[in-house]
């Protein structure tokens, strides 16, 4: 019987055709045991065929949530950094008294500021933009 299969099928078609039989009933004994959990125990809901318990202490938020969430947190945090060293560099403008090089200093330090200013504001709202757009609420 071999020969008659080697002549009418290559080597690598064999074991194709017996990895995909293999599979076909793999899966068909599978399926009845995804259907045969309807009920879970106390405690557990079930979703999508599996039973995942209730009372985990974990958020119901979405995932996306929270991270836009971080995000808008992260921000703002970068954004009054942004804010106190543009006070910063203004005291120190004040202080240099004349001297070129510490008012330089100062000038260059305000102008990162400022940079940092329109980068949280323009993070701020991009991410509302996009929260906007992903939600499909109007307006801010």
């Amino acid at each position: 019987m071999e020969a008659v299969i080697k002549g009418f099928m290559s080597k690598k078609q064999i074991q194709r055709s017996l990895l995909s039989v293999f599979s076909i009933l793999l899966f068909a004994g599978a399926v009845p045991v995804l259907q045969a959990v309807t009920t879970c125990p106390t405690g557990y809901n079930l979703v999508s065929g599996v039973c995942i318990p209730s009372n985990t202490g974990l958020p119901d938020t979405p995932v996306i949530d929270i991270i836009g969430e971080f995000m808008f947190w992260l921000l703002s945090i970068f954004g009054m950094l942004a804010v106190i060293a543009f006070v910063i560099s203004g005291i120190q403008y004040i202080t240099s008294a004349g001297d070129e090089g510490q008012a330089e200093t100062a000038k260059n330090n305000m102008k990162y500021a400022i940079i940092g200013v329109i980068v949280a504001l323009s993070g701020l709202v991009i991410i509302q933009a996009v929260e906007g757009v992903l939600t499909a609420t109007p307006g801010f």
